[in-house]
């Protein structure tokens, strides 16, 4: 434990790779954004975070608009070379990797290639003691009609692997008035009856089934269950949850609240 701050902690996160595209007065820019994130649903907003080094700060302003491609993992030259140069350096455009949509929405166009390609609106600017957060809102979406893997960052650039498969139930349970107990959990789909086994408990091994009950509508489990008459304390108890095919999970009891 430590309150010291390891140098480039940021780098442990995980984020798409985003090309941002944006007008000025000469043509088109365009850059990468590690930091590039879904931020609110409905309305579909987007953000992206950039360093006092990137010349779009400057753009974005003006152009009051840009566009944002999600990149795939065959873009990693792309994107690694769109992030080592400036557009003071050079007109980046020019590389016959990059290919432009013709935008539907707004002035700016897309870079074509990736998982899903944005026209946003600029709505907001957020300023932190360094990088400066542009918010915008999605008013046209361009998406290839084959899916395709996300480029990650996550330290150096990564291809999307499989899917984490879950293994185990996740419980939680707390006291409530009149005796009873509720109990939610999460697990992996169930191998076999879509069911969800409770019981009680001791600090000493002793078990109190408490039932067995079908999931919820979007196949987790949440329920208020009445405490049976059981043969120990209740103070150090807990509750056990198991489904089939996953491993059991384990819960202690919270006391009510006042809520």
């Amino acid at each position: 434990m430590s309150s010291t701050i390891p140098a480039q902690l940021w780098k442990t996160l995980t984020s798409t790779i985003g090309l941002v595209t944006v007008r000025h007065e000469s043509g088109v820019n365009v850059m990468s954004a590690e930091w590039s994130y879904f931020v609110n649903k409905e309305p579909l907003y987007v953000a992206v975070v950039l360093s006092p080094r990137s010349d779009t700060r400057n753009l974005l302003p003006t152009a009051k608009e840009f566009s944002l491609t999600l990149c795939a993992e065959e873009q990693a030259e792309l994107a690694d070379f769109a992030g080592s140069f400036s557009l003071g350096d050079i007109d980046k455009t020019s590389s016959e990797l990059i290919e432009f949509g013709t935008p539907e929405a707004t002035r700016t166009p897309w870079v074509t290639g990736g998982v899903t390609a944005l026209e946003c609106v600029l709505r907001n600017t957020v300023d932190f003691p360094v990088h400066r957060m542009y918010v915008g809102e999605v008013v046209a979406v361009h998406t290839p009609a084959t899916a395709r893997n996300p480029l990650v960052k996550h330290g150096a650039m990564h291809s999307l692997g499989a899917p984490v498969q879950r293994t185990a139930v996740v419980a939680a349970a707390q006291f409530l008035p009149e005796h009873a107990i509720r109990i939610a959990a999460t697990g992996p789909s169930a191998a076999g009856p879509d069911e969800w086994h409770l019981s009680l408990l001791s600090s000493d091994g002793q078990e109190v089934p408490l039932g067995t009950y079908p999931s919820a509508e979007y196949g987790d489990f949440l329920l208020d269950v009445p405490l049976p008459q059981v043969p120990f304390p209740l103070s150090d108890a807990r509750v056990k949850v198991e489904r089939p095919g996953a491993k059991p999970g384990y819960a202690r009891l919270s006391p009510m609240t006042s809520r």
